[in-house]
């Protein structure tokens, strides 16, 4: 690889887990999960924690 591209790398790592971690907190509290749990672990293990909380299912509204 380029070393440009090389330097680029955790800049755009940081960036796509930033909002990733933002989704997985919203599917969290939908989930009746911790939100801010989920966020911390999507910040760290990425992708790798938001897929299987999305799989999951969202609790039911309340009237």
């Amino acid at each position: 690889m380029d070393a440009e591209k090389m330097k680029k790398l955790p800049k755009q790592l940081a960036i796509s887990h930033f909002f990733e971690a933002i989704i997985a907190f919203r599917a969290a509290r939908k989930r009746g999960k911790n939100p801010i749990l989920y966020f911390i672990l999507t910040q760290v293990f990425g992708i790798f924690v938001l897929i299987p909380l999305m799989r999951k299912p969202k609790l039911e509204k309340r009237d």
